[in-house]
């Protein structure tokens, strides 16, 4: 592996790593949105009136949340898998 290559592979990490910490904040946002929604339910189902115009997108947002949190969370996993291995490409050919 010549120079250029070792620059570009380490420019490329650097861009990685600048995505996972992206990727990172919008599965909090998603987690965050999902703990919003069981608030959403809890205020609809609560009591002795149920209200299912509260209750239901409550339920949906809940789903919405935490699928999302889900697969941004493979991303993260596979991401960080990926600049392991162009670090280990790194060191390798140091």
């Amino acid at each position: 592996m010549n120079t250029t290559e070792k620059i570009r592979l380490s420019n490329e990490t650097q861009m990685q790593l600048k995505a996972l910490k992206k990727i990172e904040v919008w599965k909090n946002i998603a987690i965050a949105l999902s703990t919003l929604g069981v608030a959403l339910t809890y205020a609809g189902m609560a009591g002795n009136s149920r209200n299912l115009f509260l209750g239901i997108p409550g339920v949906i947002i809940i789903l919405a949340g935490l699928i999302s949190a889900l697969i941004l969370n493979l991303g993260l996993k596979n991401g960080r898998r990926n600049v392991k291995k162009m670090l280990r490409i790194l060191e390798g050919e140091l």
